[in-house]
Protein backbone atom coordinates (compact mmCIF):
# COMPACT_ATOMS: atom_id res chain seq x y z
CA UNK A 1 0.00 0.00 0.00
CA UNK A 2 1.49 3.17 -1.31
CA UNK A 3 1.80 5.78 1.87
CA UNK A 4 -0.38 9.16 1.51
CA UNK A 5 1.57 12.22 0.13
CA UNK A 6 2.92 14.47 3.05
CA UNK A 7 0.77 17.23 3.54
CA UNK A 8 1.76 20.71 5.63
CA UNK A 9 -0.68 21.88 8.17
CA UNK A 10 -3.21 23.54 5.70
CA UNK A 11 -3.54 20.07 4.07
CA UNK A 12 -1.48 21.07 1.07
CA UNK A 13 0.56 18.82 -1.12
CA UNK A 14 4.36 18.93 0.01
CA UNK A 15 7.37 17.59 -1.86
CA UNK A 16 8.78 15.81 1.75
CA UNK A 17 7.21 15.99 5.25
CA UNK A 18 11.08 16.83 6.68
CA UNK A 19 14.00 18.63 4.78
CA UNK A 20 16.98 18.28 7.12
CA UNK A 21 20.31 20.37 6.12
CA UNK A 22 23.38 19.35 7.07
CA UNK A 23 24.46 15.82 6.92
CA UNK A 24 27.12 15.74 10.05
CA UNK A 25 26.60 13.68 13.69
CA UNK A 26 23.41 15.73 14.01
CA UNK A 27 21.82 15.46 10.96
CA UNK A 28 22.32 11.91 10.39
CA UNK A 29 20.73 11.09 13.76
CA UNK A 30 17.88 12.56 13.24
CA UNK A 31 17.55 11.07 9.42
CA UNK A 32 18.35 7.37 11.44
CA UNK A 33 15.56 8.28 13.36
CA UNK A 34 13.12 9.14 10.72
CA UNK A 35 13.58 6.93 9.13
CA UNK A 36 12.49 4.00 11.55
CA UNK A 37 9.48 6.60 11.99
CA UNK A 38 8.44 5.73 7.90
CA UNK A 39 8.90 9.83 7.65
CA UNK A 40 9.23 11.42 4.37
CA UNK A 41 12.42 13.29 4.45
CA UNK A 42 15.38 14.55 2.43
CA UNK A 43 19.30 14.94 3.86
CA UNK A 44 21.35 17.45 1.90
CA UNK A 45 24.95 18.73 2.77
CA UNK A 46 26.85 21.25 0.66
CA UNK A 47 30.23 19.00 1.22
CA UNK A 48 30.97 16.48 -0.66
CA UNK A 49 31.98 14.24 1.22
CA UNK A 50 31.80 13.05 4.87
CA UNK A 51 33.92 13.96 7.61
CA UNK A 52 37.25 11.91 7.91
CA UNK A 53 38.30 14.03 10.69
CA UNK A 54 37.08 14.78 14.00
CA UNK A 55 35.73 17.77 15.05
CA UNK A 56 33.19 16.36 17.92
CA UNK A 57 34.85 14.44 21.33
CA UNK A 58 32.25 12.32 22.18
CA UNK A 59 28.57 11.01 22.73
CA UNK A 60 26.38 11.37 25.04
CA UNK A 61 24.50 8.01 27.00
CA UNK A 62 21.14 9.35 25.70
CA UNK A 63 22.24 9.36 22.27
CA UNK A 64 23.47 5.94 22.20
CA UNK A 65 20.08 5.21 23.87
CA UNK A 66 18.22 6.93 21.01
CA UNK A 67 20.36 4.55 18.44
CA UNK A 68 20.32 1.25 19.69
CA UNK A 69 16.39 1.79 19.16
CA UNK A 70 17.81 1.09 15.75
CA UNK A 71 20.62 -0.91 16.64
CA UNK A 72 23.61 1.54 16.21
CA UNK A 73 24.45 2.31 20.08
CA UNK A 74 26.42 -0.77 20.69
CA UNK A 75 27.86 -0.64 17.13
CA UNK A 76 29.24 2.60 18.23
CA UNK A 77 30.48 1.37 21.66
CA UNK A 78 32.54 -1.03 20.30
CA UNK A 79 34.62 1.65 18.30
CA UNK A 80 35.18 4.10 20.99
CA UNK A 81 36.56 4.11 24.39
CA UNK A 82 34.46 4.67 27.69
CA UNK A 83 37.14 6.39 29.33
CA UNK A 84 40.11 8.90 28.40
CA UNK A 85 42.77 10.27 30.33
CA UNK A 86 42.83 14.33 29.58
CA UNK A 87 46.42 16.03 30.54
CA UNK A 88 46.89 19.83 30.72
CA UNK A 89 50.41 21.35 30.43
CA UNK A 90 51.64 24.93 30.53
CA UNK A 91 54.55 24.81 28.69
CA UNK A 92 56.96 21.70 29.39
CA UNK A 93 55.13 20.98 32.71
CA UNK A 94 52.20 18.81 33.41
CA UNK A 95 49.45 21.05 35.82
CA UNK A 96 46.52 18.85 35.79
CA UNK A 97 44.96 15.29 34.93
CA UNK A 98 41.78 13.38 35.12
CA UNK A 99 39.72 10.71 33.75
CA UNK A 100 36.70 11.55 31.66
CA UNK A 101 33.93 9.00 30.86
CA UNK A 102 31.84 7.66 33.42
CA UNK A 103 29.09 9.97 34.64
CA UNK A 104 27.56 7.89 37.68
CA UNK A 105 24.13 7.24 36.12
CA UNK A 106 22.31 3.89 36.95
CA UNK A 107 19.23 4.80 34.77
CA UNK A 108 21.21 3.52 31.27
CA UNK A 109 22.41 0.92 29.85
CA UNK A 110 25.51 3.11 28.45
CA UNK A 111 26.52 4.94 31.94
CA UNK A 112 29.51 6.94 30.57
CA UNK A 113 30.44 9.56 27.71
CA UNK A 114 31.38 7.58 24.76
CA UNK A 115 34.78 8.61 22.96
CA UNK A 116 34.82 8.14 19.23
CA UNK A 117 36.03 9.84 16.77
CA UNK A 118 33.42 11.70 14.49
CA UNK A 119 34.76 10.17 11.32
CA UNK A 120 33.40 7.08 12.69
CA UNK A 121 30.31 8.02 13.80
CA UNK A 122 29.26 9.53 10.50
CA UNK A 123 30.64 6.36 9.04
CA UNK A 124 28.00 3.93 10.91
CA UNK A 125 25.50 6.17 10.40
CA UNK A 126 25.56 7.11 6.47
CA UNK A 127 26.09 3.47 6.30
CA UNK A 128 22.95 2.71 8.19
CA UNK A 129 21.05 5.21 6.03
CA UNK A 130 21.98 3.77 2.42
CA UNK A 131 21.37 0.14 3.18
CA UNK A 132 17.82 1.33 4.64
CA UNK A 133 17.82 3.16 0.95
CA UNK A 134 18.51 7.10 2.46
CA UNK A 135 20.30 9.02 -0.34
CA UNK A 136 22.35 11.58 0.91
CA UNK A 137 22.05 14.67 -1.54
CA UNK A 138 26.14 15.92 -1.27
CA UNK A 139 27.39 18.43 -3.07
CA UNK A 140 23.75 20.27 -2.30
CA UNK A 141 23.00 23.44 -0.27
CA UNK A 142 20.62 25.48 0.78
CA UNK A 143 20.03 29.09 -1.09
CA UNK A 144 16.93 30.26 0.86
CA UNK A 145 13.26 29.73 1.92
CA UNK A 146 10.01 31.35 2.54
CA UNK A 147 7.59 30.63 4.85
CA UNK A 148 3.89 30.23 2.95
CA UNK A 149 1.10 28.85 4.01
CA UNK A 150 2.02 26.55 6.87
CA UNK A 151 4.80 25.58 4.80
CA UNK A 152 8.59 26.04 3.88
CA UNK A 153 9.44 26.82 0.27
CA UNK A 154 12.47 25.97 -0.55
CA UNK A 155 15.44 26.28 -3.05
CA UNK A 156 18.04 24.24 -2.82
CA UNK A 157 21.18 24.87 -5.15
CA UNK A 158 23.18 21.80 -6.74
CA UNK A 159 26.26 21.98 -7.66
CA UNK A 160 26.20 22.13 -11.44
CA UNK A 161 24.52 25.47 -10.42
CA UNK A 162 20.77 23.89 -10.81
CA UNK A 163 18.20 25.70 -8.52
CA UNK A 164 15.47 23.01 -7.50
CA UNK A 165 12.24 24.36 -5.52
CA UNK A 166 11.55 22.08 -2.48
CA UNK A 167 8.15 22.77 -0.23
CA UNK A 168 8.50 21.01 2.81
CA UNK A 169 6.09 20.69 5.89
CA UNK A 170 9.31 21.34 8.55
CA UNK A 171 12.83 22.64 7.71
CA UNK A 172 15.86 21.69 10.18
CA UNK A 173 18.88 23.03 10.44
CA UNK A 174 21.62 20.41 11.33
CA UNK A 175 24.53 22.64 9.61
CA UNK A 176 26.35 24.16 12.24
CA UNK A 177 28.04 26.41 14.08
CA UNK A 178 28.00 29.01 10.61
CA UNK A 179 24.58 27.51 9.96
CA UNK A 180 22.82 29.02 6.83
CA UNK A 181 19.28 27.86 7.76
CA UNK A 182 19.81 29.75 11.12
CA UNK A 183 21.40 32.90 9.27
CA UNK A 184 18.02 32.62 6.91
CA UNK A 185 15.84 32.55 10.06
CA UNK A 186 17.36 35.55 11.55
CA UNK A 187 18.59 33.61 14.63
CA UNK A 188 22.04 33.62 15.65
CA UNK A 189 23.60 30.82 17.71
CA UNK A 190 25.34 32.64 21.47
CA UNK A 191 26.37 31.20 24.61
CA UNK A 192 25.91 32.83 27.83
CA UNK A 193 28.91 31.97 30.80
CA UNK A 194 27.78 32.87 34.62
CA UNK A 195 30.32 35.28 36.03
CA UNK A 196 33.18 33.05 37.71
CA UNK A 197 32.54 30.03 35.28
Amino acid sequence: MKPDAPTNLSGQNVNCDVLVVGAGPTGLALATQLRSFGTRFRIVDRSLDRARESRALAVQARTLEVLETVGLGSVLVSLGRTSTRLVLHFGARKVAEATLGAIGATDTRFPFILFVSQAETERVLGEHLARSGVTIERGVELARFAIKDGSVDCVLRHGNGHEEHVRTAYLVGCDGAHSTVRKLAGFSFTSTRRRGQ
